[in-house]
């Protein structure tokens, strides 16, 4: 007669020829909590429930009893937000959903967005396997610290703009419960002002000279009037343009 198979933390590293028991067989209710289950061996809690006739296991990577009633709760209030076949996409499979959504876009935002996914393909650590729905904020401040010295403001919160728009593909198809974008360490950085460089009162005088003394050019001296009106105004060639000749033709008017 076969003497029952003890499972302990000391023997249940070693392979006994078919005896060695499935994570299932080594998870034991927890008294008084609905759906929470205990691994016998690591003492790492699981979330079992039923869904769509099918029973779900869910580790929730914690050993402490407390943190997993509270992982406990969200996981069973994201059930009916989660489409759990979605959930296994990987990122690989959902950057090249993303592309397909986009391809109806301009073609200067369709190489951006390239360009984009291919900085993230090179400088991403954690694998293009991952599930979308493993992905955390961290993760992906990780990434933007990576290539933000190599951004202007204006191009990092494009990037930031791309990740936006990436889960809310994942939220919508209910890949994820929440998209981890709003919890981003930096998901906006104030775009630089341009610097313009003000030529002085004799640099300004040197420049109308230049353009009023290229005799080779038959509209230098009217050039060198606009140019100069500009300066003296403190207008720019926009507002500039839109001045006309008043009508008694001794005063201007402008057309805005």
């Amino acid at each position: 007669m076969l003497t029952p198979l003890l499972v302990t933390p000391d023997n249940f590293s070693m392979n006994f020829a078919g005896n060695r028991p499935s994570t299932r067989q080594l998870l034991d209710k927890i008294p008084n909590v609905p759906c929470l289950y205990r691994h016998s061996v690591n003492n790492t809690y699981y979330a079992i429930k039923k869904w769509a006739g099918k029973r779900k296991e869910h580790s929730l990577d914690t050993t402490d009893r407390k943190i997993a009633e509270r992982k406990l709760k969200k996981w069973i209030s994201d059930f009916d937000k989660i489409d759990f076949e979605a959930e296994k996409t990987t990122l690989a499979q959902l950057l090249e959903k993303f592309t397909l959504t986009r391809s109806g876009m301009s073609k200067s935002t369709i190489n951006t967005e390239s360009g984009i996914i291919k900085s993230l393909k090179s400088n991403w650590k954690h694998g293009l396997d991952i599930r979308a729905s493993q992905i955390r904020p961290s993760m992906l401040d990780e990434w933007l610290a990576k290539v933000e010295p190599h951004l202007k403001n204006s191009s990092y919160n494009r990037y930031t703009l791309f990740l936006k728009q990436l889960f809310e593909i994942a939220l919508a198809d209910k890949m994820i419960s929440e998209s981890p974008y709003p919890i981003l360490r930096k998901s906006w950085k104030r775009p630089q002002k341009p610097i313009r460089h003000v030529p002085t009162d004799e640099q300004f005088q040197s420049i109308v000279a230049s353009i009023r003394g290229q005799k080779e050019n038959v509209q230098s001296e009217e050039s060198a009037n606009f140019i100069e009106f500009l300066g003296l105004a403190g207008l720019g060639q926009a507002e500039g343009r839109s001045l006309t000749w008043g009508i008694s033709g001794s005063s201007l008017t402008s057309q805005s």
